[in-house]
Formats: C-alpha cells, sequence, structure tokens
C-alpha cells in the first residue's frame, strides 16, 4: 500500500495530534453494538453528532459505524430500485441459477470489497425526512457542461420530489482553476444562483431574484472537490451555514493524469483559450481526460477560460500544497467530512479512458480511470470513506451517454445506481441530524 497509501497520509499528517478532539465515552455505543441494538446505536450517534460532529467523528467506534450504516441504507435503496436490481443480475446463462437475494446482488454488484456478514446485517429502516431548511449545493466537475448531460441529472428533481429538498447545482465554471470558481460557488450558497434541479435548462441568475439558501450539504464531484476546499479555505466565516462537506470521486489529491497533461500543455503555445482548445495538439491534450466533452458546447463565459489554470489546479503538486498551506484551517472548521469513492478495472472502461487507467494501475488497482483512492480522500484525518463503489469516474455521476457521444465505446451505458446512492446519502445524513 505504499504507493496508493501516500497521498491520504500526507492529508492526515497536516495537523498536529494536540488538536485531536476529545475522547467520547462511547461505551453506551460498543454495548448496543455488542447486542446488535442498532436502534440505541442510532440514537447515540445522533447525539453525539449534536454534541460536537467533528469530536463524533474523531470517535473510532463511531467513524467505523458510519460507514457499514451508510452501506446498510444504501443496500436497501438499491435492493427496491428497479434498475439497479436490473444492472445486477448475473450475466446469462448463470443468471438462470443464480441463488442469491437481491440485497446480495446489488451489494456485491454496486460495491467493492464487501463482506457477505456486512451484507447479511438486518438494521432499521430510517424515517423518511421532510426536508424544507436545508439546500443541497452540489459541485460539478471539469468540463461541466461539455458532456452529454450534467451530473445527476435525472436524480435530483428525484430527490426534491421524495424529500423536499432543494438542490442547486453550481454553475461553476468548466475550465479554470479551483480559486477561481470559489465565486460560482459563493453565488449559489448567498444567492441562489446556479442550475435549479441541477437541470441545464434552468439557470437562475441574479436577474431572477433567486430566494438564498439556509443552511446546505455541499457535494464535490470530481474538480468540485477541490473547488469546495478552496471555498472553506477563503471563506471560513461561511461555516455555521455548512452542515456537512461531501467528496463524490473528488480530485482532492489532483490527478496523476493530469501532471502529465499540463506538462505538455505548457510547452504548447497559448494564445485564445477558447481557439487553443480547438487546435489539434492543446485540444488533444485537454481532452484526454474526457474524449467525449463536446467543444461546440461552448457558448457562455467564453472569457473567462483559462485552460492552463484548470489543469494546473488538478496537477498532485498544487493539490498537495494547498493542503499542506490550508488543511488544518478547514478540519478546525466545525464541518463534518465524508467522502466516496470508485473503483474500475481496465475492461469495465471506455477504450479510450485505457491508457489512463494503466496509468493509475501503478499506484492503485483500484482506481477510478481518473483518480486513486488516495486522491479521492478528504482533508480531515477523522473523514470516513462510506463506501468505495464498483464503478469509474463518469458511471458515478453520469447518466447513460446518447450513442452518438459514446465514440463506439460499450462502456458509456453508466449502469451505477445513482439514485440509490444519493437517496442514502440524504437518508444517512438526516438520520445524523445534519439536514432538517
Amino acid at each position: 500500500c505504499a504507493r496508493s497509501c501516500h497521498g491520504r497520509y500526507a492529508m492526515t499528517t497536516s495537523g498536529s495530534e494536540s488538536s485531536r478532539p476529545a475522547a467520547l465515552n462511547t461505551s453506551a455505543i460498543q454495548n448496543a453494538l455488542a447486542l446488535e441494538d442498532y436502534d440505541t446505536v442510532i440514537a447515540e450517534v445522533r447525539a453525539a453528532f449534536a454534541a460536537d460532529p467533528v469530536a463524533a467523528l474523531a470517535d473510532p467506534t463511531i467513524n467505523h459505524w458510519l460507514g457499514r450504516r451508510f452501506r446498510n441504507i444504501f443496500i436497501d435503496e438499491a435492493a427496491v430500485d428497479p434498475e439497479a436490481v436490473k444492472h445486477s443480475e448475473a450475466p446469462f446463462p448463470i443468471r438462470l441459477v443464480d441463488q442469491r437475494d437481491i440485497r446480495e446482488r446489488v451489494a456485491k454488484r454496486m460495491i467493492r470489497h464487501i463482506s457477505d456478514d456486512e451484507i447479511k446485517t438486518q438494521m432499521p429502516t430510517p424515517a423518511i425526512p421532510a426536508i424544507s431548511e436545508t439546500t443541497i449545493v452540489f459541485a460539478p466537475g471539469l468540463l461541466t457542461g461539455l458532456l452529454p448531460d450534467l451530473a445527476f441529472q435525472s436524480v435530483w428533481p428525484e430527490i426534491t420530489r421524495r424529500f423536499g429538498i432543494r438542490v442547486i447545482a453550481s454553475d461553476s465554471h468548466p475550465m479554470r482553476s479551483s480559486e477561481k470558481n470559489v465565486v460560482d460557488l459563493e453565488n449559489a450558497i448567498e444567492r441562489g444562483v446556479g442550475f435549479a434541479d441541477g437541470q441545464p435548462s434552468e439557470l437562475v441568475t441574479a436577474e431572477d431574484n433567486p430566494t438564498p439558501p439556509g443552511d446546505v450539504i455541499l457535494i464535490g464531484y470530481s474538480k468540485g472537490s477541490p473547488d469546495i476546499l478552496a471555498l472553506l479555505a477563503a471563506r471560513p466565516d461561511l461555516a455555521p451555514r455548512i452542515k456537512a462537506v461531501i467528496g463524490w470521486a473528488g480530485a482532492v489529491g489532483g490527478s496523476y493524469l493530469a501532471n502529465d497533461i499540463y506538462e505538455k500543455l505548457k510547452s504548447l503555445p497559448m494564445y485564445n483559450q477558447i481557439a487553443d482548445l480547438t487546435t489539434s495538439e492543446v485540444g488533444k491534450q485537454v481532452f484526454r481526460l474526457a474524449p467525449v466533452a463536446e467543444i461546440k458546447a461552448i457558448n457562455r463565459r467564453v472569457d473567462e477560460y483559462d485552460v492552463l489554470g484548470a489543469i494546473n489546479s488538478l496537477t498532485t503538486g498544487v493539490r498537495e500544497k494547498f493542503l499542506t498551506d490550508h488543511a488544518s484551517a478547514i478540519n478546525a472548521l466545525p464541518i463534518p467530512q465524508f467522502y466516496f469513492t470508485g473503483s474500475t478495472s481496465l475492461l469495465e472502461v471506455p477504450y479510450f479512458q485505457r491508457q489512463g487507467t494503466l496509468e493509475l494501475d501503478k499506484y492503485d488497482q483500484d482506481n477510478d480511470m481518473q483518480i486513486t483512492q488516495a486522491q479521492a480522500a478528504f482533508p480531515s484525518p477523522y473523514a470516513p470513506r462510506l463506501a468505495m463503489f464498483h464503478a469509474n469516474h463518469w458511471d458515478l455521476s453520469y447518466d447513460p451517454f446518447p450513442l452518438s457521444r459514446t465514440m463506439g465505446s460499450r462502456h458509456l451505458k453508466n449502469e451505477f445506481a445513482r439514485r440509490p446512492a444519493m437517496n442514502a446519502i440524504v437518508l444517512f445524513l438526516a438520520e445524523l441530524g445534519l439536514l432538517n
């Protein structure tokens, strides 16, 4: 694990042992776990979060429980989702003799390295919350708006219908640095500016006089996670309103692929940012990260494009320096941090992403075709990884790509259970008392 764990180690050493929160008395939780009295565990953990969420996360018993609890909720949600069940079936003819129950099928298909004991564990069904005072602010990744749809585009409206929670997808610029994208997140959090329900046709601007959110949950996909961390470094005053931060395959530690692309880009002449993207050499390098991105979709905020700045923002050196400079201050904020990762294999990625996946295999064979497990880890040493999902970087967030945008690949059907995953996140956070 020397290589794949290095990034996580670098992040966790940013604070001192003296800053560790005071130990909690978790004997009641430990006793309840031993008795499999999960109702008591849930109540005690909620009470611990109400008292001090950062101290709760720092407790090993609670930290371990959180991953188990989330995965249990996710399995329950996936087991009643027709699409998730369909995509968890064994291939023909094995499916004819597959004796596994639905829970085991979806768990083994959607979650990496999950044990049989965990799958069989029965826990209480979480109460369905009605959420009216908290908003999900979603920070998308690089090249957002240039891919076939927006991340979670079909999921957000269903989340709003089921739970009543408002969703704003930040109008984050698709191609500039994390620091420059802070203003886009500020606009969403302080003014309600962004894509309502995460829909590309529902851009709400300041001229629409939107209602600003109250409390918020920040979820960052890919480059959206570094964007969120840049916001926290620049605007710690927003902390009282931020009830949790979630990394979703977040490029917190950058990407080894971005390193190589940036090295090639900086040696090329850069004149006009949009024109540069259409040239064979510049475009060839940038779109190694997403060859299916559509250059013709560029029709907004054209003068804000910063190709070098965007790619440089995802290099491992820049991200490591950011964490060295800011992780301690971010971790001192009273904001719970959680993260999720993806894991794929060479035979599960589009053919044009295989070279990058092979490169990442040198560091971590559980990579998601763009980042490693360590690079997705959040800066707090107490931020739990709630699940390692069986999905590649795009599968985690995007609907199936239309045939015209697959470049002939058969691996852009994107069959991961995105809706159950987001349902489970809302249920999980509400159970902890972080959503209301």
